[in-house]
């Protein structure tokens, strides 16, 4: 699967679903947003496994920490 909610993306970086939540809300980690009829967004966190997989080479590469 390409999309991953909010359990998965922790289980998939190995951290909580709370970091997984502060990482979004810094602009660290985009969050997919599907559209709904009407002009509305599923209210659903989801993320790209590519961006996961991004994210998990910047951090090897010692690159900026989650909230830099």
């Amino acid at each position: 699967m390409r999309l991953l909610d909010l359990r998965a993306t922790a289980a998939y970086l190995g951290v909580s679903e709370w970091t997984v939540r502060a990482l979004e809300w810094a602009r660290v980690l985009p969050r997919v947003r599907v559209p709904l009829p009407g002009g509305r967004e599923l209210r659903k966190l989801l993320f790209d496994r590519h961006d996961l997989d991004r994210l998990i080479e910047e951090w090897k590469e010692g690159g900026r920490g989650p909230f830099a």
